[in-house]
């Protein structure tokens, strides 16, 4: 990994003019889904799926509703399914044990530091008694856990 992210995590960034633009003429179309094509049109989702893929050099693209629903996919692609065991950090939105939930698995939640961060001792604790398949990382309010350490550190079973 060479690239390193130099922005802030906390400070939204306004919303051009053009995107803006781009956004009430699907609202004026009334096409706000994907199955809302007439003969031969190609939905403005498809259109964003196909453009984000060639931009992050992807095969594929699956544009989703919410974060929740996105998380669901990708525990869904990583295979994990009703019965397994999902770490995720204690401190975090309902829609991260929320999708846990929804594809059946069982959440084990790795304890928090004193900056509301997952707290590295607790997830090697718990990797040492569970059965986990992943890790699901949520960062809650701009608090950033050490992910070089994460990223660097043979935290698996």
């Amino acid at each position: 990994m060479t690239d390193v992210f130099k922005g802030s995590f906390t400070q939204q960034e306004p919303i051009p003019e053009e995107g803006i633009e781009a956004a009430i003429r699907v609202m004026k179309s009334g096409r706000l889904h994907r199955y809302n094509t007439v003969g031969d049109e190609i939905a403005e989702a498809a259109l964003l799926e196909e453009e984000f893929a060639q931009t992050m050099g992807a095969k594929y693209c699956l544009a989703v509703a919410s974060g929740g629903y996105a998380i669901t996919t990708a525990l869904r692609a990583t295979g994990v399914g009703h019965g397994d065991q999902v770490l995720t950090n204690a401190f975090t939105l309902a829609p991260v044990p929320g999708a846990i939930a929804s594809v059946g698995a069982k959440p084990v939640y790795v304890g928090v530091n004193d900056g509301l961060v997952i707290d590295l001792i607790d997830l090697r604790a718990k990797i040492a008694k569970a059965t986990a398949k992943v890790l699901l990382l949520s960062h809650m309010r701009g608090h950033i856990c050490d992910m070089y350490d994460i990223y660097t550190k043979n935290y698996e079973q």
